[in-house]
């Protein structure tokens, strides 16, 4: 669907002409985000898999004045693989805290760990002179601006109920006040989101371990 078609569709849908295109224009690129970034599936304690079209390699430069560096302006998540100017691999250790402790010293020397902490990287040693590294990660979806655009990313199929879905979830919540019941159209709404989560994991499904929400090994390598 292009963007034109998301937002003609939420208007009919909520049939409330207090809420301008502006603010469904807002709403739908939020759930394209939120699809990307990841949510807790249904009944589950691991994240929604990344869309595999937003996979991207980048390079980062350290600094020698400390031991961390920005991440590409478009990461959005999961680091998946880092590799020095020898593409060599340089495991990335998954607990940031963890990383810390283990590698609390910041010594002169080429660069041999690294840990992420939300879009910074932490890295031991500290090159003397400024080391190129490749990053492998998923970025955040292009914003939709134009009529024509369509959601980066995302399966053709699950357009509608994962960001049609959210968006409408969202304004039915303001709408409905539940004084006199359940919000159902805000239930019907959100279970369409639901769902559109539990098709995205089986359309994708996952290319490693998932990534549950409580599983923190010491490390792992790319």
């Amino acid at each position: 669907m292009t963007f034109a078609e998301l937002i003609a569709d939420v208007q009919n849908i909520i049939q409330d002409s207090s809420y301008s295109e502006t603010t469904i224009k807002s709403l739908l690129n939020r759930a394209l985000l939120v699809v990307a970034s990841g949510v807790i599936l249904p009944g589950k304690f691991q994240s929604s898999p990344p869309l595999p079209d937003l996979y991207n390699v980048d390079t980062v430069d350290t600094v020698t004045s400390s031991a961390v560096c920005d991440l590409p302006t478009d990461f959005n998540r999961d680091l998946m693989q880092v590799l020095n100017s020898d593409s060599d691999i340089i495991p990335i250790a998954v607990s940031f805290r963890k990383f810390l402790m283990q590698y609390p010293e910041q010594n002169a020397g080429a660069v041999y760990r690294v840990a992420r902490n939300g879009s910074k990287l932490l890295y031991r040693d500290i090159p003397a002179v400024a080391e190129t590294l490749t990053v492998h990660y998923y970025k955040a979806p292009d914003t939709m601006v134009s009529d024509v655009d369509e959601p980066d990313g995302v399966p053709v199929i699950l357009h509608r109920p994962l960001l049609v879905g959210y968006t409408c979830g969202q304004i039915f919540n303001e709408i409905e006040d539940g004084i006199e019941g359940q919000k159902i159209n805000t239930a019907a709404w959100n279970q369409q989101f639901q769902q559109g989560l539990v098709d995205l994991e089986i359309t994708l499904g996952f290319d490693d371990e998932p990534d549950y929400m409580d599983y923190f090994p010491e490390e792992r390598i790319g």
